[in-house]
């Protein structure tokens, strides 16, 4: 007996920020509406691995190296020496966790029908809505007249970096580290590699920044941009312009061992790669659905955010 899809007026795929405001904009227009989301936490990577656990993070380095207190002669608020990881870490989980309650309760509220799970058309109005494999729950089909594809985007992870050696991280993983390195490798200075190298240098981790430009954050004025770079060299961090990874792998004496294209060597006991982000369109099938997908995964879209499938929207993709 062929399958029936259930039906609704739109079908968000996603539930970061964009995938959230449309489902419950939808929803207050008395629409019906379902939200499918690859992650048991709504928010995506702004509340899950992006800007919320970033700012709080920077927020508990600063607190924690004592910065805001060293105006104050003689008295040592840092609690830098006492603290471990896990203190470090604990406010940015508490916070995460806060926001995705509230995210919930406004699905709920909303009457938003919520599927953990991951999509992929089967038709330009159907998707299959695959289960988390903790869920142990048969495949749906959802049906869709409309849909919002705000899937989000994941790290680039460059080839010549062994993400299976547990010393190297990606902008998601970083959050999962459990111990402060003594030295640590960024690589890329852009506006991510830039945020991470400013807390854990706060935190006295020795840092080196390494990027294939000659200039931090271009997009900035210049002077701006000159500015950043020397408080930065201020806090400690040493700045590899015009630098590349040839090879990264283990260092004889432990850590990570860096070749440069330079023909230097730099030994640190962690990097976070920060190599830019990709859409994460691979497993939605496109194709079946009449969109395709630009260079790093980016859906085109008009003003309206319309794609060149009219009944299917889409943003932040």
């Amino acid at each position: 007996m062929p399958e029936i899809p259930k039906r609704f007026d739109l079908v968000v795929i996603g539930g970061g920020p964009a995938g959230i405001v449309g489902a419950t904009t939808a929803a207050a227009l008395g629409k019906t509406v379902a939200l499918v989301d690859s992650h048991h936490e709504l928010g995506g990577a702004g509340a899950n691995t992006g800007t919320v656990p970033s700012k709080t993070l920077r927020e508990t380095a600063l607190a924690l190296s004592g910065m805001r207190s060293r105006n104050l002669y003689g008295v040592d608020l840092s609690l830098r020496r006492e603290a471990t990881v896990a203190d470090f870490l604990r406010h940015e989980q508490n916070v995460k966790a806060g926001l995705n309650q509230l995210l919930s309760q406004m699905m709920g509220a909303s009457n938003v029908t919520v599927y953990c799970g991951t999509a992929s058309f089967e038709d330009a109005h159907v998707i299959r809505m695959r289960p988390l494999a903790d869920q142990n729950s048969p495949d749906l089909l959802l049906r869709g007249e409309h849909f919002l594809i705000a899937i989000g985007s994941a790290p680039i992870r460059p080839e010549n970096f062994p993400f299976d050696c547990p010393e190297i991280y990606d902008s998601d993983t970083i959050l999962e580290i459990d111990s402060l390195p003594g030295k640590m490798a960024v690589i890329g200075a852009g506006v991510i590699g830039s945020e991470y190298a400013c807390t854990f240098a706060a935190l006295s981790t020795e840092v080196h920044v390494l990027d294939g430009r000659d200039v931090l954050l271009s997009f900035l004025d210049e002077e701006v941009s000159r500015e950043l770079t020397g408080a930065m060299e201020r806090n400690g961090i040493v700045f590899h312009w015009k630098e590349q990874v040839r090879n990264c792998g283990p260092g004889p004496s432990g850590g990570v061992a860096l070749s440069l294209l330079s023909g230097e060597t730099l030994h640190v006991d962690a990097v976070l790669v920060a190599a830019g982000r990709k859409s994460n369109v691979a497993s939605l099938n496109l194709s079946a659905a009449g969109i395709a997908a630009g260079e790093h995964g980016v859906i085109a879209a008009d003003d309206y955010y319309r794609t060149n499938v009219p009944h299917i929207c889409a943003a932040g993709v």
